[in-house]
Formats: C-alpha cells, sequence, structure tokens
C-alpha cells in the first residue's frame, strides 16, 4: 500500500504546483493586460466603496451610457469617442463589473440609479442628462429617470430589455434557461484565479462571435479574464431578473424625446449556445421581442423607432454608428425643446439604420 500512498501524495503534489503555477500566470497576465489596457476613467467613492467613471468631450448635455447585463465600459469603445465629438459623454462600470468594486445590494434597477445618482454628484457631473440604456441599461435608465425626471432631457433605448419579458417571452424547452450558464460562472468563479480560465480559451471564444476591430476584441478579452468577472455576472444575472416581473409595462415618458434601436436580425441557434431549439421557438421570441419593443416605442409621444437590419443584440458593438446617430436624434430634439419652451411637437420620421422607413 506504500506504493499507492506515494502515488496520491505525488499526484496531490502535481495539482498544488500545478495550480501554484497557474495562479502566478493569472497574476503576471492580468497585469500585463492592465499595462496595455489601463483603466480609461478615475473612480469614485460612492460611500465606502468605488465605481469607475469615464468621461469625455464637452458640451451642455451630458450622455451617461448604461451597460447591459454582465458588460463593463468596453462594451462602448466604438461608440463613446464619436459621441465625444458632439458632447460630454460618461461611461462607468456598474458595481462589481469591469474597474467597480462590488456592492451588497442585488443588481436591480433600484440600486443600480441610486449607484448611478450618487456616482454623478460626486463626479460632479451636473444635468442636464441623455440616458442610453442597451439591453438590461434601459430598466435601469427608466427607473433612474423615474427617480430623478428633472434631470433627464432624453432617452435612447438600444434593444432594450422590458419589465414583462420573464413573463411574455417564450419559455425555452427544457427548463430553466439559465441553470447552465449559472452552474458555469460558479465553476468559472472558483477556478478563474488559478489562470484555468483564461487558459481554456472560453472567453475568447465568446468574444470571437462578434467581428470587431482586433484592439477593441483584445480589451474586451483582457476584462473578460480578470478574475473577479464571472463574480461579477454571477451577481449580476442572479439580481435583475427580479425586475423582470412586473404586473404591467413601464411608465409613460410623456413627451420625453426618445430613440428605439431594436434588432432586426432574426433570432439564431448560436444566441443560445449550448442548447438546440426548434425555429418555432426562435420565431415566437423574436414575434414577442419586437411587441415589447414596440410597446417601449409608445411611452413617448416623441419618439423614432428604428430597426437595425443589420444587428443583433449587441448593437453598440455590431452597428456602433445606430447608436451614435439615436443620440445625435435625441441631442436635436432636446436641443428644439429648449429653444421652443416646452411646447414639444412630434418628431417627424427620418431613415432607419439601414434605410428603411422608421417605426413609430
Amino acid at each position: 500500500m506504500k506504493w499507492l500512498v506515494r502515488i496520491l501524495l505525488a499526484l496531490v503534489a502535481i495539482v498544488v504546483v500545478a495550480t501554484a503555477a497557474g495562479a502566478v500566470w493569472q497574476r503576471v497576465a492580468t497585469g500585463r493586460d492592465e499595462a496595455r489596457f489601463p483603466m480609461p476613467g478615475t473612480r469614485f467613492d460612492i460611500g465606502g466603496r468605488a465605481l469607475h467613471l469615464h468621461c469625455a468631450g464637452e458640451g451642455p448635455v451630458t450622455v451617461v451610457l448604461e451597460n447591459g447585463l454582465t458588460a463593463n465600459y468596453s462594451t462602448w469603445l466604438l461608440v463613446q469617442p464619436r459621441l465625444a465629438e458632439m458632447t460630454r459623454v460618461c461611461n462607468y462600470d456598474r458595481a462589481g463589473m469591469g474597474w467597480s468594486d462590488p456592492s451588497p445590494d442585488p443588481t436591480r434597477a433600484e440600486f443600480v440609479s441610486r449607484d448611478l445618482a450618487r456616482l454623478l454628484d460626486v463626479a460632479a457631473i451636473a444635468p442636464p442628462y441623455v440616458l442610453v440604456g442597451w439591453s438590461a441599461g434601459g430598466v435601469f435608465a427608466r427607473r433612474f429617470q423615474h427617480e430623478h425626471p428633472e434631470s433627464v432631457a432624453g432617452l435612447v433605448f438600444v434593444d432594450s430589455s422590458h419589465e414583462q419579458q420573464r413573463l411574455r417571452l417564450p419559455e425555452q424547452p427544457g427548463g430553466d434557461s439559465m441553470a447552465g450558464p449559472r452552474e458555469q460562472l460558479v465553476l468559472c468563479d472558483r477556478v478563474a484565479w488559478t489562470g484555468a480560465v483564461r487558459l481554456s480559451g472560453a472567453m475568447a471564444q465568446i468574444n470571437a462571435r462578434l467581428d470587431l476591430p482586433e484592439t477593441v476584441g483584445a480589451e474586451l478579452l483582457a476584462m473578460s479574464n480578470r478574475s473577479s468577472y464571472c463574480r461579477g455576472v454571477l451577481k449580476e444575472i442572479e439580481g435583475f431578473p427580479l425586475d423582470l416581473v412586473a404586473d404591467r409595462g413601464p411608465e409613460t415618458l410623456g413627451d420625453l424625446p426618445l430613440v428605439v434601436l431594436t434588432r432586426g436580425r432574426a433570432s439564431q441557434p448560436d444566441d443560445f449556445p449550448g442548447v438546440e431549439l426548434p425555429a418555432e421557438f426562435l420565431a415566437e421570441q423574436d414575434r414577442v421581442w419586437n411587441a415589447l419593443q414596440a410597446e417601449l416605442a409608445a411611452l413617448s409621444t416623441r419618439v423614432i423607432h428604428r430597426v437595425v437590419d443589420d444587428s443583433g443584440h449587441a448593437i453598440p458593438l455590431e452597428a456602433p454608428d445606430a447608436v451614435v446617430d439615436a443620440v445625435g436624434e435625441v441631442l436635436r430634439m432636446t436641443t428644439r425643446s429648449a429653444a421652443h419652451g416646452s411646447a414639444h411637437e412630434p418628431t417627424k420620421p427620418c431613415c432607419s439604420a439601414t434605410g428603411s422607413a422608421d417605426q413609430h
């Protein structure tokens, strides 16, 4: 039996040494990433923890970019520099994501809105704001506008989530659609510090689904290979669904300037990795999603609803021009509103991101 004990001890020693070596490699590789892509903004203390904020440009209106679920500042690398040519634009990391400290609170609209209000106040970023909310960011932007209506001059929803989508989107065959991803994230969080996730190339495979400029793709990958990434993502996907069970839709926005961007590319099997879904499910998913988008567009009497034909859900990365144009439209609407006092006239249809007629 002594030989068996020796073999087991040798195996344990190998695992320990390999784990230690992997952990060292993870720290070195992360340091190399941070040297290549340093934090672009500043961390502001909002009460015992800090959030990362990056602002650029100048102007009387500040555009605030609100990420989709699990995303960080790098989502807007193709959008923010161009918006900075128009006005001031601020991009931030929610609690636990990117360069921001985690929060004891779940990722829910009430806490996200509170954090953002504190951040803008501490950083001395005065209103008026135009909020741009991608995906889950649309729900967070609506909550902020509801709580600070006097500060928000306009909104852009970028394939925004809808407060009732969990109740109305078709149920994915096979039960809980998040069970698999949740288990993977728990495992990722436990082993990321060892370098195993980086070594596996899993994050690189996910990012490879997007056709991005090399430097942008490299920066997204650097952020997702950080040891804290999966922990932050897990916190987001556990908290946000609690905002999606409303018994009624989002509140009206009156005549607040609004542009709604909706993905035009039909859902594909690759959009749901790890499961095989019938074409009927994908078609129903798109039908309901488009209906929810139309409801979001109906929240304001001054709206442009634009279908981005050449993009899927990741519009800020796949069709950044559409986001830039949408913000420009809202800024022009707010300028006209200021020039005419409180009198608002419905915005005339313009051109869609691909040349087809806008939907209002």
